[in-house]
């Protein structure tokens, strides 16, 4: 479940009162159009079962979110789509200091350049309440955490570090004794399909939703997986329901640039060969 930033938002969660909340809503309906279909592909991995560690081509590091992070990954006259990323990333963390989306923050580090090179976020306790209230994902159980949000700058795609970055977060939620981890990815975002699976989570359902007449009407379908990842992912059915709109474990990632340091780091995973960053493909850009 993602919420989306709002113009006016309030550090609670909320979306402001009065004509700007009407207009959030309004612009949000009217950018849905008339009809959509988005298909995720749902991933899991029992956290007892040891896997090997991804190596990302550059030497990274696991920590925590620092303020100073926020400027490096996204550093000012970036494009429209990762100011856009960059507004998602200050609600959120204003909503989970609030209380109203629990879940931690996580940054990669390169290790050579001491520079944020991803970003990636990981529920905590009670955010299975706010899951079942959206209806458009499956309820976590206790020892159930879930992967959301994640964000490579331009300069560190194709470099492996997405799947180093699943990996390492998943030994974090491992440590916090949960027992399973999951995350929905977009059937079209062939690198952080591959990503996932580097880092050990199998795919295990696809979700379907449907909205018609600007959201108006909207249905979430869960099927079981048994066919390709991708765009031909093949369900078995498995029953629908209703619920509200919310972003995938996943999401496409866009575009940013290089930026200065942030703070030192903590964790350290396995790098193989530094070599130059990829330029960008049509596909999802942090393909490992």
């Amino acid at each position: 479940m993602t919420f989306k930033p709002y113009p006016h938002a309030r550090g609670d969660g909320s979306l402001g009162d009065g004509l700007a909340m009407l207009r959030a809503r309004v612009a949000r309906r009217m950018a849905l159009g008339l009809f959509s279909e988005r298909i995720s592909i749902g991933f899991g991995r029992d956290m007892s079962v040891a896997v090997e560690p991804p190596a990302a081509r550059i030497p990274v590091r696991l920590r925590e979110f620092q303020p100073d992070d926020l400027p490096a990954l996204f550093p000012v006259g970036g494009d429209k789509a990762a100011e856009r990323e960059c507004d998602d990333v200050r609600w959120r963390l204003r909503a989970a200091a609030h209380g109203v989306l629990p879940s931690r923050c996580y940054v990669l580090v390169d290790v050579e350049s001491d520079r944020p090179c991803h970003i990636q976020w990981l529920t905590d306790p009670g955010y299975g309440d706010a899951i079942r209230r959206s209806g458009a994902l499956p309820v976590l159980a206790t020892d159930e955490a879930m992967l959301e949000n994640a964000f490579t700058p331009m300069g560190f795609r194709g470099l492996g570090v997405m799947a180093a970055a699943v990996h390492l977060i998943a030994e974090r939620a491992r440590s916090l004794g949960k027992r399973r981890l999951v995350a929905f990815v977009d059937a079209d975002n062939a690198a952080s399909l591959k990503a996932v699976e580097r880092a050990g989570l199998t795919p295990c359902s696809v979700r379907t939703r449907r909205q018609v007449a600007f959201g108006t009407f909207r249905t979430v379908r869960f099927e079981a997986y048994a066919g390709a990842v991708g765009r031909r992912a093949c369900p078995t059915s498995r029953g629908e329901g209703d619920g509200a709109h919310a972003g995938d474990g996943i999401p496409s990632q866009v575009d940013a640039r290089k930026a200065g340091p942030p703070g030192a780091a903590e964790t350290i995973a396995n790098a193989g060969p530094r070599s130059a960053p990829s330029p960008p493909r049509n596909t999802d850009p942090a393909a490992p």
